[in-house]
């Protein structure tokens, strides 16, 4: 009887869909042209390159490395074998949905057990920190201190999550920082890996463009569920039925619409809260609410990837729930203590051009590749002698 009903209601769906896309034409068109905007202007020249480099940083050895090395720390918060530092800042970095991937291939890659890669994507799930403050903070308030907060209660969220959930994995063997044990570890997962690289690059980049092009299904999907729910009115008429409860907890129409929206699509939902009348104390917490959650969208994009190797989705689901309330109570309350009313970057950095910007970059990452390059020349060296 359920699957009955269910049955049913997709093929209303569907139906009404379909109606939708004849009589609205225009608006269907010009919301695939915007989502395909934000994919290839947002999403795809972040997360591609990411997607690239974390998966041969993993194929040669260089994720147990750096995991190794902030092994010290993820113990002693997270309870986590020595691989989660590289997940926890390759996360962190990439924003989403780049942890699944990267929990997903170390995974297939014997890295991590089923329970380790359930526990990790419970608390290393983030968005961009380019977004948070950049975007949100520079872009859209024209100040930095918003960006701030958003991104600093919405990563303590997860954290918070990762000490209290430090009970369910099995400790792991105590690690102190060491350089020499890291390379050992790095040596002896390429030595495991015997595929050629460029054979192994093609193999990266051909799941990399598909993967890419779901997350752009995906995105054009819940880009025309929100103009369908836009025109049908639904939200205002589920306010109204809901009006009793709501006005208890002083939440708003704008309030209610803005959130609606962004649990389907995180960046229009932001988009409606800023432009919508609330005071913005309340505006900064359910943006980073938002943000934490991901949007349904994201979401989507997640299961699909963890659909492939076989990990459940409903733990990570009840995380993101979890990291909804706990960010949005940090940002509530640090909102009064970080926001300045009239701030923009004041760092040096802020005064040099973009082409200098990527000089020094460039020539921080010689400088790196250099010094790793003389570090594992010499032990070579050493263990000839």
């Amino acid at each position: 009887m359920i699957k009955l009903f269910k049955n049913f209601v997709v093929a209303i769906f569907i139906v009404l869909s379909i109606i939708f896309m004849i009589i609205e034409t225009e608006n269907v068109i010009n919301s695939v042209k915007n989502a395909i905007m934000l994919w290839s202007t947002k999403v795809f020249p972040v997360l591609f390159p990411f997607y690239i480099f974390s998966t041969l940083a993993i194929k040669n050895g260089i994720a147990h490395f750096i995991g190794d090395l902030v092994h010290p720390i993820t113990k002693r918060l997270f309870k986590t074998s020595s691989i989660s530092g590289f997940v926890f800042i390759m996360s962190l970095l990439s924003g989403n949905p780049s942890s699944a991937i990267i929990i997903s291939h170390l995974y297939e890659e014997g890295a991590l057990s089923q329970r380790e890669a359930q526990h990790l994507l419970a608390f290393c799930v983030f968005s961009n920190p380019l977004f948070c403050i950049g975007t949100i903070g520079i872009t859209y308030f024209h100040n930095v201190t918003i960006g701030y907060i958003v991104f600093i209660s919405h990563v303590l969220g997860n954290v918070i999550i990762g000490i209290l959930m430090r009970g369910n994995i099995k400790g792991q063997e105590e690690h102190h920082f060491s350089i020499k044990r890291a390379y050992e570890k790095m040596l002896k997962q390429k030595q495991q890996n015997k595929t050629k690289f460029s054979d192994s690059l093609t193999h990266i980049l051909q799941n990399g463009i598909n993967t890419m092009f779901l997350i752009a299904g995906f995105m054009i999907f819940y880009n025309l569920i929100i103009v369908m729910i836009s025109f049908s009115h639904i939200i205002p008429l589920s306010y109204y039925f809901l009006q009793f409860i709501l006005n208890k907890f002083n939440i708003s129409l704008p309030i209610y619409q803005a959130f609606s929206i962004g649990l389907f699509e995180m960046v229009l939902g932001i988009d409606n809260t800023v432009n919508s009348n609330i005071p913005l104390r309340a505006m900064v917490t359910i943006i980073t609410m938002l943000i934490s959650f991901g949007g349904l969208s994201i979401h989507s994009q997640i299961q699909s990837i963890l659909m492939k190797v076989k990990l459940r989705y409903l733990p990570f689901f009840i995380s993101r729930l979890a990291q909804v309330v706990f960010s949005g109570i940090i940002a509530y309350l640090t909102f009064p203590l970080i926001y300045k009313e009239r701030a923009t970057p004041t760092g040096k950095i802020a005064f040099i051009s973009i082409k200098e910007r990527n000089f020094i970059l460039i020539a921080i990452i010689i400088l790196i590749i250099t010094l790793l390059f003389y570090l594992f020349k010499n032990k070579k060296v050493a263990v000839k002698h």
